[in-house]
């Protein structure tokens, strides 16, 4: 097992079985180059760092276009889709609200007035990005471990895994094949809650997103744009699919509009909790809620 932290959280990796005969040093070379690759990642969307490329972006991109590489504008391409498919409910554009609400070192007096996805503009031929207003700041929050979990899985297959688990602060989790002792990974939803839905990991993947994960002034760190105020949609969504970047782009979504329940796209199931009751969407659900069926991510990766 590998653990490191990025991306705010705690990025923990099982690396169990490849499809060839491997060194002993191999499998340890491999987790560290994971470490790198999500690090990396980590460095360039990061809101913290002033050196960051999305800093950069968020401070001069209302005055002229910021030249960026494929893979962030493919991210962030996907993301203003994302936007569009669900009228707002997802928007990495949000920043300005994150300061506004004390989720950042410096927050403002004021909400901001200016913000939203429909002020980013993106130039596919020269690769740049620039905002239409000033005020507009890019945040990646709602998506940034999905994305770099994705990757990650990616890199493994590549090298050929064949069994193993990834997570990043355990709200974001990709089982790849099955577990040591044959079956699927099983991960409960959220591991405090006893009512949560335990759901099978076999080449899947599994986000959860709850307000209560950062909270300030008592209020949640979502926000939702449409009321520039945090979100009071619904306590938590889990999400499970193929993609660890859609199914964080969803949860997120699911949190501040649980009405797109049965909005996800093909391959895609999600359960969402009101009070003290979890519902689920409309498509067959590889969640079972029985209680006695304890998460098997502790005994694997010692969360």
């Amino acid at each position: 097992m590998r653990a490191f932290d990025a991306m705010g959280t705690r990025f923990e990796c099982v690396l169990v079985a490849f499809s060839r005969a491997m060194q002993p040093f191999e499998p340890v070379a491999i987790a560290e180059e994971i470490e790198l690759l999500i690090k990396d990642w980590h460095a360039r969307l990061s809101v913290f760092d002033e050196t960051s490329c999305v800093s950069v972006i968020n401070r001069i991109a209302a005055d002229t276009p910021v030249t960026i590489d494929r893979e962030l504008l493919a991210l962030i391409r996907r993301c203003l889709h994302a936007a569009r498919m669900t009228d707002g409910a997802f928007d990495i554009s949000l920043g300005s609200l994150m300061q506004a609400h004390g989720f950042r070192p410096t927050p403002a007096e004021t909400a901001p007035a200016r913000f939203g996805w429909r002020s980013v503009r993106l130039d596919e031929h020269a690769s740049t990005i620039r905002f239409t207003q000033p005020g507009i700041r890019l945040d990646f929050g709602g998506v940034a471990k999905g994305f770099a979990l994705d990757l990650a899985r990616n890199e493994l297959r590549a090298q050929g895994l064949v069994s193993g688990l990834l997570h990043g602060g355990t709200s974001s989790v990709v089982g790849i094949g099955l577990s040591p002792d044959g079956r699927p990974w099983r991960v409960r939803a959220t591991p405090d809650d006893p009512s949560a839905p335990v759901v099978d990991l076999t080449d899947l993947a599994m986000s959860v997103s709850a307000p209560t994960g950062r909270m300030a002034n008592g209020k949640g760190h979502i926000m939702d744009g449409r009321s520039a105020s945090p979100s009071s949609g619904c306590l938590a969504a889990c999400v499970v699919g193929p993609s660890a970047e859609v199914c964080e782009v969803w949860s997120t979504t699911l949190v501040v509009e649980p009405a797109l329940l049965d909005a996800l796209p093909p391959g895609f199931q999600a359960s969402i909790r009101r009070d003290d009751l979890w519902s689920s969407s409309g498509q067959p659900v590889p969640f079972d809620p029985s209680p006695s069926i304890c998460s098997e991510v502790h005994e694997h990766v010692r969360v």
